[in-house]
């Protein structure tokens, strides 16, 4: 396993698109705390710019993962670790932690960046007294994603495949978790007293609970919106279920299929 992992962190620090990834995250999360600061309310923005990119992060795990382990498959190096004695638990696992690390990586590089740019045009920013727990949130929300998509480019063996199934269900979960959130975040009386046509009540308001909950995007939001300890612990704990249970999934298929 130590192998394993040392290995894949060589590829990590080689791979162009982590690299292009970082760079692209640098470059926005410095120009949206400039714009931010053009317009005077970079300050009144800190908690949700501070943390967008647990909204689209995602997208880039789900391309990250497709090329990442797609590479495995297209070059038969997955065939060769198991040739050589790795078990099938070691090399999904492993993956999995590189994938997780570097979705964590870009989500960091974001958050120091636009904090050290907002630094330099505002000095001494008062920072949210839960940053520290809304970091450790967005790293549990990037592992569920990492987890999810590590599952489907291990179990799919063409990386063209595998990244579009990605992209796709990135992109389903994105906008699932934009009505999701919208819909449940709808108050039950119009400011005038008024009964909101849009609220929506009863069972399926708890399913709609339920997937504003669990889908990484809406739980974004929900993070971004909120400074709340329950809020937090509530998103890592599905966050923490979803990641384990898509590993579990992903592991059980994966000790199944056929390497040719």
């Amino acid at each position: 396993m130590l192998n394993l992992l040392s290995a894949g962190f060589v590829r990590l620090r080689k791979s162009r698109l982590f690299w292009l990834f970082i760079a692209a995250e640098t470059a926005w999360s410095a120009f949206l705390a400039w714009l931010l600061y053009y317009y005077g309310n970079i300050s009144g923005n800190l908690r949700v710019s501070a943390f967008m990119p647990m909204f689209y992060l995602c997208i880039v795990e789900a391309v990250f993962c497709g090329f990442y382990i797609g590479t495995d498959y297209s070059d038969g190096t997955v065939r060769n670790k198991l040739t050589v004695g790795q078990t099938r638990e070691n090399i999904y696992l492993s993956n999995l932690i590189i994938c997780i690390v570097a979705g964590a990586a870009v989500l960091l590089t974001h958050i120091v960046v636009f904090l050290a740019v907002g630094l330099l045009f505002l000095g001494p920013i008062v920072l949210p007294q839960m940053l520290f727990i809304k970091v450790i949130c967005a790293i549990f929300n990037v592992a569920a994603c990492a987890s999810l998509f590590t599952m489907i480019s291990m179990l799919c063996s063409k990386m063209a495949t595998a990244t579009v199934a990605n992209i796709f269900v990135s992109l389903g979960t994105i906008v699932a978790g934009v009505y999701a959130f919208a819909f449940y975040s709808e108050p039950k009386y119009l400011p005038d007293g008024t009964a909101n046509y849009r609220y929506i009540g009863g069972a399926a308001r708890a399913v709609l609970w339920f997937f504003e909950s669990v889908l990484p995007s809406s739980s974004a939001l929900v993070v971004m919106a909120h400074d709340s300890y329950f809020v937090c612990l509530r998103v890592m704990l599905c966050s923490l279920v979803e990641a384990t249970v898509f590993a579990l999934i992903g592991l059980w298929a994966f000790k199944r299929k056929n390497i040719n």
